[in-house]
């Protein structure tokens, strides 16, 4: 675990950090029409590819909507620090197929002032019913 100062991107967090954006996973966190919650799962420097997250999911593309503060405390976690292991166990997960390859990275820990450093095979395996597809569009350029 590490603390640093609150954060709402993943480019904050490396800063405070001080580590590499392809070092992170971020997490985006949806809700449906059902008020289920829907985590996307991607390395921090790529783009989310959302027909690609709809389809893993088993949703329709139109029914994604960002999951505001609210829903997201009812999870137990805030803005800023949405991690793919969540405290709603009805919550859907969906991690990229990049991610089991990344090795040892840094992800949200739930609160927007810290955050967690782990494998990440070992973080994919902290939630079983996950999804693993291609979600992420990883021709974005990585900042240095």
């Amino acid at each position: 675990m590490h603390e640093h100062s609150d954060v709402t991107s993943p480019v904050e967090v490396c800063a405070a950090l001080g580590v590499p954006l392809g070092r992170t996973v971020k997490t985006l966190a949806f809700v449906t029409p059902e008020d289920r919650l829907l985590l996307a799962a991607l390395p921090g420097h790529a783009r989310l590819r959302y027909g690609a997250l709809a389809r893993a999911a088993g949703v329709r593309r139109g029914d994604l909507s960002p999951a505001d503060a609210r829903r997201l405390a009812r999870a137990g976690m805030q803005p800023g620090g949405v991690c793919p292991v969540s405290a709603d166990r009805a919550a859907v997960v969906v991690f990229d197929r990049s991610v089991s390859s990344l090795g040892r990275v840094h992800c949200g820990s739930g609160r927007a002032d810290s955050s967690i450093e782990i494998e990440a095979a070992e973080l994919m395996a902290a939630v079983p019913g996950a999804a693993t597809a291609s979600i992420a569009d990883l021709s974005a350029d990585e900042p240095a």
